[in-house]
């Protein structure tokens, strides 16, 4: 699996979103990807040179509105894989209580004066 990209999110007034996501690349470089929300189809790849400009451009981004959505992985198409949810455990079935045994009711051969 390849490395997860860092996913900003601009929301339009009228409620339409555009992502914008970044990832630093084992060699150094940095690849940013940018569409609308959920997927990401442009992506462009920076020399590791650029690495304090992309810096600038992320502050510049939540500068003006961006909000960060944190690390998400993206498909080879740029869409958003969602996290799958973590498995439930089975509800337990509660144990019916065990009735008090009232011992006075045995019978039994022994006298019991002394209960």
């Amino acid at each position: 699996m390849s490395e997860p990209f860092q996913l900003y999110r601009y929301t339009h007034a009228d409620g339409s979103a555009k992502d914008w996501a970044w990832r630093r690349r084992q060699d150094g470089s940095s690849e940013v990807r940018w569409g609308r929300a959920g997927q990401l189809s442009q992506s462009r790849v920076y020399p590791a040179s650029r690495y304090e400009r992309l810096l600038r451009t992320v502050q510049a981004k939540l500068a003006k509105g961006y909000v960060d959505l944190g690390i998400r992985e993206l498909d080879a198409h740029g869409r958003l894989i969602e996290p799958q949810p973590e498995p439930q455990p089975a509800p337990s079935v509660p144990t019916p209580p065990t009735p008090d045994i009232d011992l006075s009711a045995l019978d039994s051969d022994i006298d019991d004066d002394w209960f």
